[in-house]
C-alpha cells in the first residue's frame, strides 16, 4: 500500500494510525452502549493539547468543522461534556479530565499492539515520511521504491507539507520521519520548537537560495543575479512556508523595490506557473540539470538571495530501520547530484 498525498482543502487522512481502530472496525463500548470510535480520542487529545478546536484541527490537517462535528460525536456517544469554552480557551470538564487521562492509555496502548503486530512480520514493510516541496526530496522518494524488494507486504505514506505541519505531523506521530525547511536567520526558532516537541534533527542541507525560472525567461542569459533585478518580475511562494511571528503574505519585499507575488500551496501549480506566466521566478534549493530539464526551467545565482537550511527530524530516542536507511541513501545522493560537493552537509545516519 503506497499513498502519496499533498495538503489540500480535502483534509488529511489519517491513514497512518488506522491501528487507534480495533482490527475488527469497531471500538470499545460505553456503559450506555454508544460503539466509541478511538480515533476521536486523538482528536480530543490533540484538542486539550492545544487549548483550540481550530489550532487543533490544523495540527490534524483536518477542517474545523469536521473536527467540532467529531469532538460532539464523541459527547454524545459518552454521554457527557468532555470540553467547555473559557476565556483562556477550550479546557476539558472534571469528567472531561478523567476520559482524557483514560483516552492517553488507551491510544498508547493500541499504537504498542500494532507495532507489535507490525515488527512480528518480517516481510512486512512500513515506511512513512512527511516532506517539503523540495525537488531533491522528491526525487528521491520514487528512487527509494524503485530499489524495494517487491516480494511481501508494504505500505509507504508520503506526505507533502509545510514545515510547520511536518513538524507537528511528527511530534504526535502521525509520520515516523520529516524533512523540513527554515531560512537560515529562522533556524533556533525552529530548533527551539523541535526541541520543545521532544524531536530529534539532524542537518541534511544548507545552502544559498537560487532563482528559478522558465528557460525563456528574459533574465535567462544572465549568469549570475541581483536579487534587485528581479523586482520587476512575478515571485511564485508557497503560502504556508512561513513561522507563527510572520505570515508569507506578511513578510518584507527584498530591498529596492515592492515586488510582485502570488501565493501558491501546490509543488504542481508552483511550475504550472514558473512555465506558463512570463517573467516569473521564484526562490528554490539548487536543482539537478535532470530536473531542470525534466520541467523546462533554469537556475541562477543571486548573491545576497539569503540561505535556507533543511533537517532530518524524528522523535527523540528513534533509532532508523533499514528502510529508514535505505531511503536516507537515497536522499543524500538526491541532493548530491543538485549541489557541488562545497555545499554537502550531513551524511545517512
Amino acid at each position: 500500500f503506497i499513498k502519496f498525498s499533498e495538503n489540500g482543502g480535502c483534509g488529511f487522512c489519517f491513514r497512518k494510525i488506522s491501528g487507534i481502530v480495533l482490527p475488527n472496525g469497531s471500538g470499545p463500548k460505553t456503559e450506555r452502549g454508544g460503539e466509541v470510535n478511538t480515533l476521536h480520542f486523538v482528536y480530543a487529545i490533540e484538542v486539550e493539547k492545544t487549548g483550540s478546536i481550530t489550532q487543533a484541527a490544523d495540527n490534524l490537517f483536518m477542517s474545523q468543522p469536521t473536527l467540532s462535528k467529531a469532538v460532539k460525536d464523541l459527547e454524545e456517544t459518552l454521554g457527557f461534556t468532555v470540553f467547555k469554552r473559557t476565556p483562556r480557551g477550550v479546557v476539558p470538564t472534571r469528567k472531561g479530565t478523567e476520559f482524557l487521562n483514560h483516552a492517553k492509555k488507551i491510544v498508547r496502548q493500541i499504537e504498542k499492539m500494532e507495532l507489535a503486530l507490525r515488527t512480528g512480520d518480517a516481510s512486512h514493510q512500513t515506511f512513512s515520511i512527511a516532506i517539503p516541496r523540495a525537488a531533491y526530496v522528491m526525487a528521491a522518494v520514487p528512487a527509494f521504491l524503485r530499489s524495494l524488494d517487491a516480494s511481501g507486504g508494504a505500505e509507504f505514506d508520503v506526505q507533502e507539507a509545510s514545515s510547520m505541519r511536518v513538524i507537528e505531523a511528527v511530534s504526535a506521530s502521525h509520520f515516523v520521519l520529516g524533512v523540513i525547511r527554515c531560512h537560515a536567520e529562522d533556524e533556533d526558532y525552529f530548533l527551539k520548537s523541535l526541541a520543545e516537541k521532544d524531536l530529534q534533527w539532524e542537518t541534511v542541507w544548507e545552502a544559498a537560495y537560487v532563482a528559478v525560472m522558465a528557460a525563456d525567461h528574459p533574465l535567462e542569459s544572465r549568469k549570475r543575479l541581483a536579487p534587485e533585478e528581479l523586482l520587476p518580475c512575478l515571485e511564485v511562494a508557497y503560502g504556508d512556508e512561513e513561522v507563527p511571528y510572520i505570515r508569507v503574505s506578511e513578510a518584507e519585499p527584498l530591498p529596492g523595490g515592492s515586488g510582485k507575488r502570488v501565493l501558491v500551496y501546490a509543488r504542481s501549480t508552483w511550475l504550472e506557473l514558473l512555465r506558463a506566466c512570463p517573467g516569473a521566478y521564484a526562490w528554490s534549493e539548487p536543482m539537478s540539470q535532470a530536473v531542470l530539464e525534466e520541467n523546462g526551467l533554469v537556475q541562477r545565482q543571486c548573491p545576497g538571495s539569503g540561505r535556507f537550511k533543511d533537517f532530518l527530524i524524528s522523535r527523540a530516542g528513534y533509532r532508523f530501520s533499514a528502510l529508514d536507511r535505505a531511503f536516507l541513501q537515497e536522499l543524500f545522493r538526491q541532493r548530491d547530484l543538485a549541489c557541488p560537493p562545497v555545499c554537502q552537509f550531513g551524511n545517512p545516519v
